[in-house]
């Protein structure tokens, strides 16, 4: 196989071997060169025009300008991104007007196309998905949020923050057990982040303290097992971790709850027992700690 440099001495050999197609050669170069710049000039004035619209709020006759840009050139990277922050503007989250739902359906296929093109860096291209992802939580298209995700994740399968952000959309939709899959996988992926363990024992006591009413008792004994589990390897990472003490304290009441319903109010009064322990590990902690003027341990998001 001929290299590119190979190639181009061939043709440049055939060319002045046949000076009357040399001539139409060349003249097809310019006009090319020619156009390519006339293109960015174009491209210029209508992203000019298009931003001034876009900063004075008129966003409609802004994405007009940037999709002129489109017509010349389809895969304009700043025309496309343009056009796509463009109707985010126009889109007012939680409104359910026609005019918004369009405005987000348009927003949506706008980026979806931006991430099928090369961005200028890896900041920007960050960015865009972060823009994208906020729209569909807020436009609740969950399930097309969490097909972005997932795709990301067939590449980096082990990456914790996909899973976290995968886990959380579940959450969101009140899909427990696909969102317990994924912090468990989460967790696991990262088994010495405390706060990690410590999220799977938070969405457990959602669970129970929430919706125990709609799941069986033994699926709620089950439910409240794993998340005393995983508040029990959070606290041997950081044994002041008070608000997995506190939560673990909260975990022993569910507990009591699920074998009182089965008449067990033994068991039922040693788990409130262990409630207290833990509740007072907690306080004591958080007394010592304000003593001392340290600050308490934040608590980590679900």
């Amino acid at each position: 196989m001929r290299s590119p440099i190979e190639s181009a001495a061939s043709r440049d050999r055939a060319l002045w071997a046949r000076p009357e197609k040399s001539l139409v050669a060349l003249c097809l170069v310019a006009l090319i060169a020619a156009t390519a710049g006339c293109s960015t000039i174009r491209e210029r004035v209508h992203l000019s025009r298009g931003t001034k619209l876009y900063k004075a709020q008129k966003y409609e006759g802004a994405i007009g300008e940037f999709q002129k840009i489109l017509e010349f050139k389809r895969d304009s990277w700043h025309g496309n991104y343009m056009i796509s922050v463009s109707y985010l503007a126009l889109y007012h989250p939680g409104s359910v007007h026609e005019k918004d739902l369009e405005y987000a359906d348009l927003a949506v296929a706008s980026f979806e196309k931006l991430l099928a093109l090369p961005a200028p860096d890896e900041a920007t291209k960050s960015k865009v998905r972060r823009f994208y992802v906020n729209l569909l939580m807020q436009a609740e298209k969950l399930d097309k949020a969490i097909a972005f995700f997932e795709d990301l994740l067939r590449g980096d399968e082990n990456n914790p923050e996909l899973l976290a952000e995968i886990a959380q959309i579940y959450a969101k939709k009140n899909d427990f057990p696909k969102a317990a899959e994924y912090y468990q996988k989460r967790a696991d992926a990262d088994p010495t982040n405390k706060d990690a363990w410590y999220t799977i024992g938070v969405i457990c006591w959602e669970r129970s303290y929430k919706q125990g009413a709609l799941i069986s008792n033994a699926e709620r004994s089950e439910v409240i097992q794993k998340g005393l589990a995983a508040m029990s390897k959070a606290l041997t990472l950081d044994a002041e971790h008070t608000s997995a003490l506190s939560y673990t304290n909260l975990l022993y009441r569910e507990q009591a709850k699920t074998l009182l319903e089965v008449g067990d109010a033994q068991a039922a009064g040693g788990a409130l027992l262990k409630a207290d322990e833990y509740q007072k590990k907690a306080m004591a902690i958080l007394r010592s700690k304000a003593a001392t003027g340290a600050a308490p341990h934040a608590k980590a998001g679900a």
